[in-house]
C-alpha cells in the first residue's frame, strides 16, 4: 500500500509538486514529452471539517490508470478519516438530516433508472429535452465568455458532471461536489478522455471540505435552489473563493412577482425528500451582496434562442407572453429594448432563469469547521 503526505505547495493555479489525490497512473494534463511536472493536487487544496487543520494523510489502496479508486485520507491533528470509493472523495461526514434523506431519494432513481446505459445518464439523454436544451444553452453561453482556464474551479451540485467536464475542457483544475454519487458523481468517469479529467468530491456546500481562498472560479448550474440554507452556502463559496475570483450561476429557477397569480408557477416540482426553493430576483442579489459578491445578471441564452426561434412549450412560464413577445423579437428595436431597459422589470416580474457573473469583493466570515458536539 502506497503512502503520501500533504506537502506544503501553492494553490490557486500556481506550481506545486506535492504528489496528486489523482492521476496517478498517468502524466498528468498538460504534461509535455513526458517531463515529471504535476499540476497541484487535490490534497493541497482540503481542510479538516472537524478541526480545520490542513495536515492531511492519505493512504493510497488501488488505482487504475485515471485515477486513484480506493484510499482514505486521515487528519494528523484530529484524526478524523475520509474515504476514497471508486474515485470519489468522501467528506459527508457529518451529513445533515436532509442531505441523507436527498440521497435516499437518488438511490432510489437509480434502481428506477438500473437498465438506463451510464452514457446516456451522464449526458442527461434521459431528461425532458427542452430542459435539456435550455440548461446547455445557458451554458454554451457561459463558456464562450470564459478565458481558457488556469488554477481551480469549483462545480457546485455538478450532478453527472456534464458541466464539471466542460471547465475542465477549458482548462481549469475542475472540482465537482454534489451530495450524491447515485447517477451523480459516479458517472463523471464518463466524461474522462486525454484533454478531460476533475476531481470528485461528496460535499455539503454547507460545509465545503477547502481551505480559504482558493478557486478562481466557482460555479453552479441549477443546484442553489436545493440548498436548505441560501446564505450560509454562498458565504461558504466567498470563502472557498480567491480575492477578485469569479462566481458563475445559471440556471437556476427565479419567482416573479406575477407568478402569485398563476396556478402553474414553473417551479420544476421535485419528490420528497429534495430541497425546493424558489426565490424571488432581491433575494438572491441580496444574498450574493451579504456574501461578499458584486456581478450583474444577464439575458439567458436560452430565451434569446427560444424567442428566436418562437420554440415555447407548455413546460416554460407565460409562454403564451412569451409566443406573443416573440413575434416582435426580430425587430432590432424591439429586442434592443427587451434586453436592455426591460430586463431587469422583467426578472423581477416574470422570473426569468438566473444567469449571474460576478467578483467576490469583500472576505465573507462563515463557519470555518463543525461544531465539535455534533
Amino acid at each position: 500500500m502506497e503512502k503520501y503526505q500533504r506537502k506544503k505547495g501553492t494553490v490557486a493555479g500556481r506550481t506545486t509538486v506535492a504528489p496528486g489525490l489523482v492521476r496517478s497512473g498517468r502524466p498528468a494534463l498538460g504534461d509535455k514529452g513526458g517531463e515529471p511536472f504535476m499540476r497541484p493536487s487535490l490534497v493541497e487544496i482540503l481542510k479538516c471539517l472537524k478541526c480545520g487543520a490542513d495536515d492531511l494523510h492519505l493512504m493510497v489502496k488501488s488505482k487504475d490508470d485515471l485515477e486513484i479508486t480506493k484510499g482514505l485520507l486521515s487528519c494528523r491533528r484530529c484524526g478524523l478519516t475520509y474515504l476514497i470509493e471508486d474515485g470519489i472523495l468522501n467528506c459527508l461526514v457529518f451529513a445533515d438530516p436532509s442531505i441523507s434523506a436527498a440521497r435516499r431519494v437518488y438511490r432510489r432513481s437509480k434502481e428506477v433508472l438500473g437498465d438506463t446505459l451510464p452514457e446516456m445518464l451522464a449526458r442527461r439523454w434521459h431528461m425532458d429535452s427542452a430542459y435539456r436544451q435550455d440548461t446547455e444553452a445557458n451554458y454554451r453561453e457561459l463558456l464562450s465568455r470564459l478565458d481558457p482556464g488556469q488554477g481551480w474551479a469549483l462545480d457546485v451540485g455538478a450532478g453527472t458532471c456534464w458541466t464539471t467536464a466542460g471547465l475542465a475542457g477549458r482548462g481549469y483544475r475542475a472540482v465537482a461536489i454534489d451530495i450524491s454519487a447515485d447517477n451523480k458523481l459516479e458517472l463523471g468517469r464518463q466524461h474522462f478522455d486525454k484533454d478531460v479529467y476533475f476531481d470528485r468530491v461528496l460535499a455539503d456546500v454547507n460545509h465545503l471540505p477547502f481551505s480559504n481562498e482558493v478557486f478562481g472560479l466557482s460555479f453552479a448550474s441549477a443546484a442553489l435552489h436545493h440548498s436548505r440554507d441560501l446564505d450560509s452556502s454562498l458565504a461558504e463559496i466567498s470563502r472557498t473563493t480567491a480575492s477578485r475570483g469569479r462566481l458563475e450561476i445559471i440556471n437556476e429557477p427565479v419567482r416573479g412577482l406575477a407568478e402569485a397569480f398563476q396556478k402553474n408557477t414553473g417551479q420544476l416540482e421535485g419528490p420528497e425528500g429534495i430541497v425546493e426553493k424558489h426565490y424571488g430576483i432581491s433575494t438572491w442579489m441580496g444574498s450574493l451582496e451579504r456574501s461578499g459578491f458584486k456581478g450583474r445578471c444577464r439575458f439567458p441564452a436560452n430565451i434569446r434562442e427560444r424567442l428566436t426561434a418562437g420554440s415555447f412549450t407548455g413546460r416554460h412560464k407565460f409562454h403564451f407572453l412569451a409566443g406573443l413577445i416573440a413575434r416582435f423579437y426580430r425587430y432590432r428595436p424591439f429586442r434592443s429594448m427587451l434586453e436592455g431597459a426591460s430586463f431587469y422589470p422583467g426578472l423581477y416580474l416574470l422570473g426569468l432563469p438566473l444567469i449571474y457573473s460576478g467578483e467576490k469583493t469583500s472576505a465573507k466570515k462563515s463557519p470555518a469547521v463543525y461544531d465539535k458536539g455534533r
